[in-house]
């Protein structure tokens, strides 16, 4: 049976003043918490067991374990000293037929779907200087190599789906990591997956980027309440 790991530890530093009481993936979107809004939609194609990996105002996410069933959360005492591959490590216990999914992504309507092999949702984001994570996939979608840059091309929303087998292996790549991989703020969880992509076999999902945003500076906000006719606000 498939589940979900949804990563919501860190701090959001980049909203700057709008996360200083609010945790991102609260922000109502349409008058409702965003992180809401994404496990209703994995409830809906029957993904019920789901676990959040909280650290920054953890506090704030207690709620959901008595609104939802089979909420589970993981707490990172370490979110503001170590990165993302460390809340993904805390999570390994549960890693198996798994989606993982970041919690600043906003998702417009349910574009989930019950995966049988491992998958990468891309989507087209708007033009900036900013790089991202651009997939590389042959004719029949499988990804062959990830890159770090700029192109105007699809890259990783921040959801992805991985099949029991393909997550062990990055399981035990976890596992083997130093303690110092987890103190570099430059890397993330996706980097232990992109170096191994030789070894599993994950395809690429493309997604319209009508239906999607993510939450992670202002002008991505500026985009949302664009998207949603103004519907947006912290809290």
């Amino acid at each position: 049976m498939s589940n979900a790991i949804i990563m919501a530890a860190g701090l959001g530093s980049r909203l700057k003043e709008y996360t200083k009481t609010t945790h991102k993936s609260l922000f109502l979107v349409d008058n409702v918490p965003n992180l809401e809004r994404t496990i209703r939609y994995l409830n809906e194609i029957g993904i019920d067991e789901i676990h959040i990996v909280v650290g920054y105002l953890s506090e704030q996410f207690l709620y959901l374990k008595d609104k939802y069933k089979n909420i589970n959360l993981i707490f990172n005492p370490d979110f503001a000293t170590k990165n993302n591959a460390y809340s993904f490590k805390l999570a390994m216990d549960y890693f198996s037929d798994s989606f993982i999914i970041d919690a600043d992504v906003v998702l417009l309507k349910n574009i989930f779907s019950l995966e049988t092999r491992s998958t990468y949702y891309t989507t087209l984001r708007r033009k900036t200087q900013k790089a991202e994570w651009i997939v590389c996939a042959d004719e029949k979608d499988r990804v062959f190599d990830i890159k770090i840059c700029t192109d105007e091309k699809p890259s990783l929303l921040g959801i992805s789906y991985f099949t029991k087998e393909d997550a062990k292996i990055i399981k035990d790549e976890i596992y083997n990591l130093d303690d110092d991989y987890f103190l570099d703020s430059k890397l993330y969880y996706d980097n232990v997956i992109a170096k191994l992509i030789d070894k599993i076999s994950i395809y690429s999902k493309f997604i319209d980027p009508n239906y999607v945003c993510e939450l992670d500076d202002i002008k991505d906000i500026d985009e949302l309440k664009e998207k949603l006719n103004g519907k947006f606000s912290r809290n």
